[in-house]
């Protein structure tokens, strides 16, 4: 079978089409035609497969080198807080992802720790508590306890005159609470094997010291590095004074029903 290139005209024989008499070449066979779709098919599909892989081989390196910047920070703190204070806006978001991750492994502690000692009351198979209506309430309560006794350090320091901006300060915050991270992995260790003891202990220090203490050596230490003859006593006392303000004066509105939700979760239990 012919076929015409011009007007693809298909006819037996002869060597200009009869339509249009244009030149005719040799048509491809049932089986031509269909491997050369076949093969079409299969090129473009490996050539769509090529530029996944290849998005996705970038993503994933990404992924694997923040993980290791990261934990190389972690680190870094953990072993020398005092380093917290060189962090600046390029640390910003470790500083966050630190505050975040303090409020999640908290909530784990509290959640695994209650997990246990009702499945001790009530056999391998007891119910569970709800994971999410826990974990998610107590988080909420770590992040606004968190915006409280930040909020008050940050108006302390600007009263002081400092002139840094708010996202090294941020990652400075963050990363001086390191320490009392890892300390909330050791009690949701504890939590994971249903020691009471083992979580509570380390919780009660991490919570004393992140919330009372770091807010106030934090004024202590910025407030120092401004003036070393200021107000940083009394700045760093005031600290405490306005937390414990801004806590009675919200903490009934912000914290009252979530405090109220937990303590139903947990009912049974404690």
């Amino acid at each position: 079978m012919l076929v015409c290139s011009n007007c693809n005209n298909h006819q037996e024989d002869g060597k200009f089409c009869g339509v249009c008499g244009g030149a005719l070449k040799q048509a491809l066979s049932e089986e031509q035609f269909n491997g050369s779709i076949e093969q079409s098919g299969v090129s473009s599909a490996n050539s769509g497969a090529a530029a996944l892989e290849t998005q996705a081989q970038p993503t994933a390196t990404a992924i694997k080198s923040g993980v290791s910047q990261y934990w190389s920070y972690f680190l870094s703190l953990f072993k020398n807080p005092t380093r917290a204070f060189q962090s600046n806006e390029k640390h910003y978001l470790n500083g966050l992802i630190t505050l975040a991750l303090y409020a999640i492994i908290f909530s784990l502690s509290i959640y695994f720790l209650t997990n246990s000692l009702m499945r001790s009351f009530g056999g391998f198979f007891g119910e569970s508590v709800p994971f999410f209506a826990l974990v998610s309430r107590l988080a909420i309560a770590v992040i606004i306890t968190f915006v409280i006794t930040f909020g008050s350090a940050f108006a302390m320091i600007r009263f002081a005159k400092n002139q840094e901006t708010f996202k090294t300060i941020i990652a400075q915050y963050g990363s001086i609470i390191v320490p009392f991270t890892a300390l909330n992995v050791v009690a949701m260790l504890g939590g994971l094997i249903g020691s009471y003891q083992l979580t509570f202990i380390p919780l009660v220090i991490s919570v004393i010291f992140t919330f009372t203490f770091v807010p106030v050596l934090f004024v202590f230490e910025k407030v120092s590095n401004i003036n070393k003859n200021g107000q940083k006593v009394y700045l760093s006392l005031a600290t405490i004074v306005l937390i414990s303000l801004i806590s009675y004066i919200l903490g009934d509105a912000l914290l009252s029903s979530l405090v109220e939700d937990i303590e139903d979760l947990l009912y049974y239990v404690w």
